[in-house]
């Protein structure tokens, strides 16, 4: 239990502050890099160099680090998959509203008669613990019953 407790901290504290460890991980690499360049020039001058590498590095990964990690944890299922070609390729635009029928099944409840709402999938955030964003997939109809746009959103209210 002790072993467990311990994992999930470090997990958890990881999590948090893996942007951190990075920065400060790139920091040390610079630095390292950049010493023999610096040798012979004082030490306040030194120190003065690499506390403000240390802190852009930092700064950097930590404003960049979040958006990159929550972006590569995050897994789509197969229908959010499928419906994402659907709507990148645009081939829905111009069809009938039966047509959108025999393709795609009968919509959900929440339809209108300007638009069309099908499940679209999930996609579930591995990084923290599993949390889950389900999607719908609008389409929507001009005054001739033709598909004009479609998007992929959370629902309405969600």
């Amino acid at each position: 239990m002790l072993l467990l407790n311990i994992m999930l901290y470090v997990w958890i504290f990881g999590t948090l502050f893996m942007p951190y460890i990075i920065g400060i991980v790139a920091s040390i690499i610079i630095i390292y890099l950049i010493r023999k360049r610096l040798m012979g020039k004082n030490k306040i001058f030194k120190f003065f160099i690499y506390t403000i590498i240390v802190i852009l590095c930092v700064f950097i990964f930590r404003y960049l680090g979040y958006s990159v990690m929550l972006y590569l944890s995050e897994k789509p299922d197969k229908i959010y998959t499928e419906m994402q070609e659907i709507n990148d390729s645009k081939e829905l635009i111009g069809l009938s509203k039966e047509e959108v029928i025999a393709l795609l099944g009968e919509p959900m409840e929440s339809s209108t008669d300007s638009m069309y709402v099908y499940d679209a999938g999930t996609l579930t955030n591995y990084l923290f613990l599993g949390e889950r964003e389900f999607y719908d997939f609008f389409i929507f109809f001009d005054k001739n019953d033709k598909v004009k746009s479609t998007k992929i959103d959370l629902p309405r209210g969600g």
